[in-house]
Parts: structure tokens; C-alpha cells; sequence
């Protein structure tokens, strides 16, 4: 028989679970709350735009134009003008002008787009094409912009016409803002120099972000696990297989990044081909070193038997 001396003592330990749990529910509940009062869910495409931007006269023009697509690849910016006519240049028709009028859009310092709309016409949108300065290289942080020049006459008379600028953004993840300076007069045309600015909204950056560090944690489990088999000698052909699926894996990931640009970015040459450098590296090294040990059977000219062979 056991004495109660004998027992073993029982220990208990608090379970982590409902507080790790209850931590879970307060983050996300804070995270979406935070998404609810931001305004993040409910953006607005129309794009800010500083300076005069008001027309002087009750007969004029609402230039819209309507930002598509900003490819850093071609540099450029795709848009569409569409003309609403105010006062004396609205027709009898809805959506008609009743003067002939003239369009142009000049960006990289020439005439790139020239839109003409005869008169008493009902107008429809029509496609411009905008010159895109550098701006791909600080990925995902970059600021591409746009600068042209915009100006509206008479088809017949060559008068200018007071417009106002309408311009929204349907181009994601793209926020864009811009500014519109002083008119200048140049060979009797009244050019309105505009300036579109480009920057990645928050998530964007956020998503590339996560993948960066993805890139940065791989490369870092690559080193640590390498060099511990090196140290244990017991590295195995798994470990170079293993080389050469993260190797192939870091191209993917750097095409898998939203708007993800042509290589070449500041990103590349911080982040990316060092990693792809020191795993080729000891992809490589590690390769020859189980090469050179396996195949020292095959270097040696006598093979040594054990007696009960």
C-alpha cells in the first residue's frame, strides 16, 4: 500500500488559449474599426485639383477627363476627354454643342491629341494619350506624374473658350492629385498647363511589403539552415533542392507583387538580387561540396571489402 506521502503531485498550468484568442478578436475588432472611419471604403474617384479652376464667363466648357490606365511601363497615361457644354455652347439636343470645337492636348512638348467636335454634334468620349515622366524607380513608393498643356477654340474662329477641368481616376491602385497653373498665351492659343501626380494607395504598398519580407525571411532561413547542417555534417541532397526551389520561387514572387513595374527598381537592387545572390551563392557552394563527398566512390581505385564478403 502507498502512503499519502507517496503521491505525485499534481501541477496544473494556465491555458494560453482563450487569452491568445481573446488578444485575435480585440486586434481585428480595433483593425476594423479603423477600416470603417478611415474612409477607405468608400474613396471617391474624382481627383483633387489645386489652383484657378473656375471658368470666368456663364458660356463655357466642362472638360472631363477620365484617367484609365498608368503604365510605367510605356510611360503613359490613357484618358478620356469628354466635353460637357454650359450657357450659349449647349445645343438643343441633350449632350449637343452648338459650336464647332477644337481640343488640344499637348504633352512631352508636343501636340500629342488634337480632339475636334463639329458643331451641333452630340460629343462622346474620345481617347488621349499623356506623356508619363520616370517615376517606376523608388517601387512601390514611386511618383510618376504627367505634365501637358490643355486648350480649347473655336473650331471656325480660333477664340479660346473658358473651360473648367473635370478629372476622375478609375486607374487602381493608383491616388492620384493635381494642379493647374497659370494660363499662358502661345502663337494666339490659351494653354492651360496641368500637372497629374501619381502615388500607390496604402494597401499596395502594404501587400509589397509583406512580400519583401517574405524574400528577406527565406533568404534568412536559407543561411541558418545551410550553415547548421555544414556545422552537424549532415548536409543531404535535400538541402540543394531546397536551394533551388527558393532561388526559382524569388522571380515569382517579385512578379506576384501588385503592379509589380519592369525590373530594374531600387528594390531590385536593395533587396532582390542580393537575396537571389547569396541563395545562388550557396546553392552552388553547397552543390560541388556534396558532389565532391558522394562521388569519392567513384575516385578511388580500390573498394575495401569486409572479410565476411
Amino acid at each position: 500500500m502507498t502512503s499519502p506521502d507517496d503521491t505525485v503531485p499534481v501541477t496544473t498550468r494556465r491555458n494560453p488559449a482563450p487569452i491568445i484568442l481573446g488578444v485575435v478578436v480585440a486586434v481585428l475588432v480595433i483593425y476594423y474599426v479603423i477600416v470603417a472611419f478611415s474612409g477607405v471604403l468608400q474613396s471617391t474617384t474624382k481627383v483633387p485639383i489645386s489652383g484657378n479652376n473656375k471658368a470666368s464667363s456663364g458660356n463655357y466648357l466642362t472638360v472631363q477627363m477620365k484617367v484609365q490606365d498608368v503604365d510605367l511601363g510605356n510611360r503613359v497615361i490613357q484618358a478620356n476627354v469628354l466635353p460637357i457644354a454650359h450657357g450659349s455652347l449647349l445645343g438643343a439636343k441633350a449632350g449637343e454643342i452648338s459650336e464647332g470645337l477644337r481640343i488640344e492636348v499637348s504633352s512631352g512638348g508636343v501636340t500629342t491629341s488634337v480632339v475636334t467636335f463639329p458643331g451641333e454634334s452630340v460629343v462622346n468620349p474620345t481617347a488621349v494619350t499623356l506623356a508619363l515622366d520616370r517615376g517606376d524607380t523608388a517601387y512601390p513608393f514611386d511618383q510618376p506624374f504627367a505634365d501637358f498643356q490643355l486648350s480649347v477654340q473655336e473650331e471656325d474662329t480660333g477664340k479660346a473658350v473658358p473651360f473648367e477641368v473635370d478629372l476622375t481616376n478609375s486607374a487602381r491602385p493608383w491616388v492620384l492629385n493635381a494642379h493647374l497653373s497659370e494660363a499662358s498665351v502661345t502663337e494666339g492659343k490659351t494653354l492651360f498647363p496641368i500637372t497629374i501626380e501619381g502615388s500607390r494607395d496604402a494597401l499596395s504598398i502594404t501587400l509589397v511589403g509583406f512580400y519583401v519580407l517574405a524574400i528577406l525571411l527565406t533568404t534568412l532561413m536559407a543561411v541558418v539552415t545551410i550553415g547548421s547542417a555544414l556545422i552537424k555534417r549532415k548536409l543531404e541532397f535535400s538541402n540543394v533542392i531546397w536551394l533551388s526551389a527558393t532561388m526559382l520561387s524569388f522571380p515569382a514572387l517579385r512578379s506576384a507583387m501588385p503592379g509589380a513595374p519592369p525590373i530594374g527598381t531600387t528594390m531590385d537592387f536593395i533587396i532582390l538580387f542580393p537575396c537571389l545572390c547569396l541563395v545562388a551563392g550557396m546553392l552552388v557552394w553547397t552543390g560541388a561540396h556534396l558532389l565532391w563527398r558522394e562521388s569519392s566512390l567513384l575516385r578511388t581505385r580500390h573498394i575495401t571489402h569486409s572479410r565476411e564478403d
